[in-house]
């Protein structure tokens, strides 16, 4: 580990149990909307919401005219659109957009109300803090993960705070890192380390950028939208 300076953990099911967080702000969304939580409506949700930011990753949701002109970071407009196609395909597009907003929301910032952290999170970082630069890095909202962090009591143990909605771009793309060797100028790629559990996410942008990985924990078969 010598070699490294730069450590980039992903956060949701690295550092974060993040199946226990989109459980309750589903259950809260749909509470909200005069519905009951139950387990079919969740696992429905859930293949919803990872399919969504596949397809999105994958360039295949169609973009209004008054949007694909957008680059670099994304406006609050845009963002609030992006997100809220979940919600409108979840509910079979019967509630208005101006609806699926809110609904996405009270989801999102309901996502930092009960936060449970992966075992040794909190050590690991410790440890790492005086020897590495320690970076953050989530394709979620950045108030999100730094409330998450502090919910962990983690915080204070990162630099930073990186996520797609500062650079417009998602993990894995390309775009993503090279935003970062923006902000931390003077470093080479060998001095980076990525720490994540993602396959399609985490890999494939170390894959991308010709960076190292290592796994903080195995990986799992099936994983959600929130690196």
């Amino acid at each position: 580990m010598n070699k490294y300076k730069i450590l980039i953990f992903d956060l949701d099911d690295t550092l974060i149990d993040n199946l226990e967080n989109v459980r309750y702000a589903y259950t809260k969304m749909i509470e909200s909307f005069g519905k009951n939580y139950f387990e079919d409506g969740f696992k429905k949700w859930y293949e919803v919401d990872k399919k969504f930011w596949k397809d999105w990753q994958n360039g295949l949701i169609e973009l209004p005219p008054h949007f694909k002109n957008e680059k670099g970071k994304k406006s609050d407009k845009f963002l609030n659109w992006v997100r809220a196609q979940r919600v409108l395909i979840y509910f079979d597009y019967q509630v208005s957009l101006e609806k699926a907003i809110e609904l996405n929301n009270l989801f999102m910032n309901s996502l930092t109300e009960v936060v449970v952290e992966i075992d040794g999170a909190y050590d690991i970082l410790k440890y790492l803090k005086e020897k590495y630069y320690i970076i953050v890095a989530t394709n979620g909202p950045k108030v999100a993960a730094k409330d998450k962090l502090s919910k962990i009591k983690c915080l204070n143990l990162v630099n930073e705070v990186l996520s797609a909605d500062m650079f417009g771009y998602m993990k894995p793309r390309k775009e993503f890192f090279e935003a970062i060797q923006n902000l931390l100028k003077n470093y080479n790629n060998e001095e980076y380390l990525i720490i994540g559990d993602s396959l399609k996410s985490d890999v494939l942008l170390a894959m991308n950028c010709e960076l190292k990985i290592l796994k903080f924990r195995e990986f799992p078969s099936e994983k959600n939208s929130y690196n």
